[in-house]
């Protein structure tokens, strides 16, 4: 994915502004719709009017783009949408979540002092957006990401064996994966470097039904993107 022009944060914005309100549903829909329909210059002329009014990349990321990628998917699901809208759609959401991450640079890959995080969708799943924007909030904390596309477990399990990890995160976007995640959460903490990895989960399916990570051999579940970073170092402090 190309990177963009770095969005910056308007000097004196916290100073002078009070409560910002978050995007409208209009917002979200009209983002999506934009994205699906290709039009660069409409979706970034949007995301610039918000962050005009103030709000944040990291509030972008989770109240704009995250729910307009559920809006198309549910148009996908009700075929008001066809595939290639959907897949244009999602890859101009890909190029808004690398520009607001993208700018800052990862530290020295040799140092041990950095922490490296692994993360991937479950087998299955074809989206990578909830993950692109759960690693922003790692990368500009100062983590090392390694966003993982594989097709099978064991293509997981030699990644994660192939280089230190930290931490593991694997997204779960399918009722039907659930049956294999339990033995998928143990190759990978038996194939892994770090012999006492943490996996943390997170994804759709952990939206829409209760379930706990000890169901699947994990050691945590992540329900929402902003507080990933804060439960990944309490997994890897403590």
């Amino acid at each position: 994915m190309p990177r963009l022009l770095q969005v910056t944060r308007p000097e004196g914005a916290a100073a002078t502004q009070g409560p910002v309100m978050g995007p409208s549903i209009a917002d979200v829909e009209a983002f999506a719709q934009t994205c699906a329909a290709g039009d660069r210059a409409a979706c970034h002329a949007l995301v610039q009017r918000l962050r005009a009014d103030g709000l944040q990349p990291e509030h972008l990321l989770v109240e704009l783009v995250a729910p307009a990628a559920r809006y198309l998917g549910q148009r996908w699901d009700d075929d008001t949408l066809d595939f290639t809208s959907v897949t244009s759609g999602l890859m101009l959401m890909h190029e808004v979540v690398h520009a607001f991450g993208y700018e800052v640079h990862d530290g020295p890959r040799e140092s041990g002092e950095v922490r490296r995080v692994m993360l991937a969708s479950a087998p299955g799943s074809q989206h990578l957006l909830g993950l692109s924007i759960v690693s922003e909030f790692f990368r500009n904390a100062g983590w090392q990401v390694v966003l993982e596309v594989s097709p099978s477990g064991a293509a997981l399990a030699r990644a994660v064996g192939n280089e230190w990890f930290d931490l593991v995160g694997l997204s779960v976007a399918l009722d039907s994966q659930l049956p294999d995640l339990p033995d998928l959460v143990g190759r990978l903490r038996a194939a892994s470097r770090n012999p006492l990895v943490p996996v943390m989960l997170g994804g759709p399916v952990f939206l829409m039904r209760d379930l706990s990570a000890e169901q699947f051999g994990a050691q945590a579940v992540c329900l929402d993107a902003r507080e990933s970073l804060s439960i990944a170092e309490a997994l890897v402090d403590g």
